[in-house]
């Protein structure tokens, strides 16, 4: 295979900010010269994740990955550098050559190929025996009778798993390894080994990643069964797993980043239902339990989501849930959408149409406290006065913990008038509780409320280094960014730098100015191609006190390197042979060693004093 012409990935680099980029994937906020978000890599609560936007490069302090815009999707995806130079090419509208003929599969993506392919080829055959063939009628009549579109059922890709059992004759026909049926959780085994269809009588969902390949399946019954579960999802495989899965996250993700929010739904039919009536930006869990991992995915995206489940009691239980776990381990904003007369947001849409859906998505918005406060009235008999004292103590610490007097005002006036009390009686319970919330509290309910930034960045000096490493970056750094800088260090005889990695980057370096006149830090990454290299020399650069240097410090550097560095060195090692020499007793090795750590050790204070 060709390698992939340097020109064309020169194009694509000049063409693309990597902002651009990441922002699809991650929530960056302005903070300095960098942007911060949540690291997409690795879960965290406070964000370590930069991008530079003048140098074209990103960096994680916390779990160290780095480089430009091809490695975060070469990382990200799985993808090969020829694939990512393709994914941003395509964004930005660049033609890719009709001819081209690299190599594009990545490692990872060769491993788990030949599953993601089993997946898609089964979801091609349920959805041709869906709109195609006599046994899917009865699936295909019912999505009708549920005001589905034929737009819908392609864009979602729905299908039909009859009662026959029907993938196992399809794969032996298409000669597939039953070794890799086995692993694709499409079926089930019995002990003779005999494998049978996982999914049977099922109206078809596929599941599909961040990239739009399918991964799994749920089925749901056309017909109820007390035997059996509605929902029937693949069971844990390499590339499903449904606590980290979000329902329609591919299609929803550039529709949250346009619209500022995320709506999230109960069920896979409110999706596809919001979808047809134009409500993009809705997505499901796999499940009405969310999980940390998935509330991550939506943390990296946005910082508003709406919870618009059912309206009956399990869904408003399934929505207190939820608020309360979103404002527990998300930075959002959280709101409740709820649906006229407590009916299902699918229900809605069929019964009253696209348009009134729309603005029931709009108008229909509140906040948490609005929920709660009404929440907690259907689960009190406010004609009992015990319940109704206890339902009054748990709404009025709600309100005291609202910052806006007016918005305190306005419930406590609501409450007051629904339940025929004293606003001045209320108004001075609030007072009572609001003094007695403890300083701690205070602070977390103030940090919670302020969503426009992040609470705190992480810091980035977290990681320590040892002097000589201090040295080295410092230096490095300087002479990538000023060639004089560079000019004056490469001219010094025998210079070489301690540590393995820096080393290598200098030598890299020393390549890549053979054919290079100027330095971009994006260009250089992807000339040194390592990517432990590339994380190394991201953090370097995407660190602005590196970038201030001047004379005295480039020669305090190269003296720690070139003079300090050895001498400790020495000492290092002639200290671990004095420790030998007194196991073994033989004093007379002790001493001339000691008298050697004592000269070298001199000769380093020397060194320090003439420093000074």
């Amino acid at each position: 295979m060709a390698k992939i012409p340097e020109e064309f990935v020169e194009k694509v680099r000049e063409k693309t900010n990597i902002t651009d980029v990441v922002g699809k994937y991650v929530q960056l906020k302005k903070s300095g010269k960098n942007y911060f978000g949540l690291c997409p890599f690795h879960e965290e609560r406070t964000p370590s994740f930069s991008v530079n936007e003048e140098k074209q490069i990103f960096h994680c302090f916390s779990c160290g990955r780095g480089g430009n815009v091809f490695t975060f999707l070469m990382d990200l995806q799985g993808l090969s550098f020829p694939q990512a130079v393709e994914e941003v090419a395509k964004d930005d509208g660049i033609e890719i050559p009709t001819d081209a003929t690299w190599n594009k599969e990545s490692p990872k993506q060769a491993s788990v190929k030949p599953l993601i392919d089993v997946q898609e080829k089964a979801a091609k055959l349920y959805h041709h025996i869906l709109v195609n063939t006599k046994l899917g009628e009865s699936a295909l009549e019912y999505l009708h009778q549920r005001k589905i579109s034929d737009e819908m059922i392609e864009t979602f890709n729905l299908g039909f798993a009859p009662e026959e059992r029907i993938l196992k004759p399809f794969f032996a026909e298409n000669k597939t390894d039953y070794q890799l049926l086995r692993k694709s959780g499409l079926f089930t085994e019995n002990t003779s080994g005999d494998l049978r269809d996982w999914f049977v009588g099922r109206l078809m969902f596929p599941i599909r990643n961040t990239s739009g390949a399918t991964i799994g399946f749920s089925g749901r019954l056309l017909q109820k069964n007390d035997d059996l579960p509605k929902y029937l999802n693949s069971p844990e495989t390499e590339i499903f797993n449904k606590r980290r899965i979000v329902y329609n996250f591919d299609l929803a993700r550039p529709n949250i980043r346009k619209d500022h929010d995320l709506i999230l739904f109960e069920g896979f039919m409110d999706v596809i239902s919001a979808y047809q009536a134009g409500v993009k930006n809705g997505v499901a869990s796999m499940g009405t339990s969310l999980t940390n991992e998935q509330i991550y995915d939506f943390n990296r995206v946005t910082d508003h989501v709406y919870v618009c489940y059912d309206g009956d009691t399990p869904g408003q239980k399934a929505t207190n849930r939820a608020v309360d776990l979103l404002s527990k381990e998300g930075h959002f904003n959280v709101g409740v959408i709820q649906m006229p007369n407590g009916i299902d947001p699918d229900e809605y849409r069929r019964g009253q149409g696209s348009e009134a859906f729309q603005k029931v998505i709009i108008n229909g918005r509140e906040p948490i406290i609005k929920f709660k406060i009404n929440y907690l009235r259907s689960q009190y008999n406010l004609s009992n006065e015990e319940d109704k004292l206890e339902y009054v103590d748990q709404v009025l610490h709600l309100i005291a913990s609202l910052d806006n007097p007016v918005e305190q005002d306005l419930y406590l006036n609501e409450i007051a008038t629904t339940l025929d009390l004293s606003i001045e009686s209320l108004k001075t319970q609030v007072n009572r509780f609001q003094k007695s919330f403890s300083k701690q509290n205070v602070r977390e309910k103030i940090q919670k409320s302020n969503h426009n930034t992040y609470p705190q960045v992480l810091n980035k000096n977290t990681q320590k280094y040892s002097q000589v490493e201090s040295a080295e970056r410092q230096l490095l750094s300087a002479m990538l960014l000023d060639s004089d800088v560079w000019t004056r260090v490469n001219n010094i005889s025998g210079f070489n730098f301690i540590h393995d990695d820096y080393q290598q980057l200098y030598m890299f370096a020393q390549e890549f100015f053979k054919h290079h006149d100027d330095y971009h830090s994006s260009e250089f990454s992807d000339f040194v191609g390592e990517r432990k290299l590339q994380s190394i020399l991201a953090e370097i650069e995407i660190d602005d006190d590196f970038s201030q240097h001047n004379n005295k410090g480039i020669d305090d550097c190269v003296k720690i390197i070139m003079e300090d560095a050895p001498l400790n060195e020495q000492i290092k090692q002639i200290k671990a042979d004095f420790d030998n020499a007194k196991q073994l007793g033989d004093e007379m090795q002790q001493l001339k060693l000691a008298s050697e750590i004592i000269e070298l050790q001199r000769k380093l204070q020397q060194l320090k004093s003439s420093e000074n």
